[in-house]
């Protein structure tokens, strides 16, 4: 009877604490005496080689990261408190924090988390894993889960995440959209094969009816940095550019000099 008590009392403390740790509308000082709460477990965990307690402890620290306090500063001094202590632990937490990625949409921290353990390359080639590519319609977790995971590969040569960004650029989600075009932007390409396919996809989508403007835009900036040959739906896309834009022989984008280039008149 006793003990049943005592294990209610003990499960009320764990859950207020948790509460306190996870509550944005709690005083910061709370926080911080839930959080060397939840250290003390971890260290106990540790001790009686207790990995489930272990692992379900960190999740809670991980959980953090999904809270966002009204004093931005505040914040973002919590969440580096964290993330210095989970580092701290090492390869111990590296499972645990791919689980919480895996099942959680607001990454980034528990991302960093990961490079600073295992490698930036390690860490890239779970992400490659994690990262699906069904339509995100309606599903603003996953498109957030995705447009994170996009960023960490920015200037990578990654052949997956190339195929798989090509998908998204017909996913129902213009921000999903635009990342994966940001994305192929900064890809550095190692075959002009990948290139010229990429390049040609691209265009197609320019030219679809169903594009909506700002992503034409984005379309056509990547084509003038880039300076990608214009092939296959060239006509279609020049009745498409904006005044003062157009397609010269060779097959490249370009403005004529002293056009007024506002990109606002890109035709829908």
């Amino acid at each position: 009877m006793l003990k049943n008590i005592f294990s209610g009392i003990s499960n009320f403390g764990y859950n207020l604490k948790k509460s306190t740790m996870l509550n944005k509308h709690t005083p910061s000082e709370n926080r911080y005496a839930a959080y060397e709460y939840f250290k003390d477990k971890v260290t106990k965990a540790q001790k009686e080689s207790d990995v489930d307690a272990f692992n379900e402890t960190i999740q809670i620290f991980l959980a953090r990261f999904a809270i966002a306090v009204s004093n931005s500063i505040k914040d973002d001094e919590e969440k580096n408190y964290i993330k210095d202590y989970l580092e701290s632990l090492g390869q111990a937490v590296v499972e645990p924090i791919k689980q919480f990625i895996m099942k959680n949409s607001i990454i980034a921290y528990p991302i960093e988390i990961l490079i600073s353990i295992i490698g930036k390359d390690k860490t890239l080639d779970f992400l490659n894993t994690v990262l699906t590519t069904e339509d995100t319609l309606f599903d603003d977790p996953l498109v957030e889960k995705r447009i994170e995971i996009l960023k960490q590969f920015a200037g990578a040569t990654h052949s997956d995440m190339l195929s798989k960004a090509s998908i998204f650029l017909n996913d129902s989600d213009d921000r999903l959209v635009i990342a994966s075009i940001r994305f192929i932007r900064d890809y550095v390409f190692s075959d002009n094969e990948d290139m010229d396919k990429i390049a040609d996809a691209m265009a197609v989508k320019f030219v679809d009816p169903e594009t909506s403007a700002r992503i034409r835009i984005e379309l056509l900036n990547v084509f003038l940095e880039q300076e990608w040959k214009v092939s296959g739906v060239k006509k279609q896309f020049e009745e498409l550019l904006p005044e003062g834009y157009y397609i010269n022989t060779q097959g490249f984008v370009r403005v004529i000099q002293h056009a007024v280039t506002n990109l606002s008149s890109m035709k829908k």
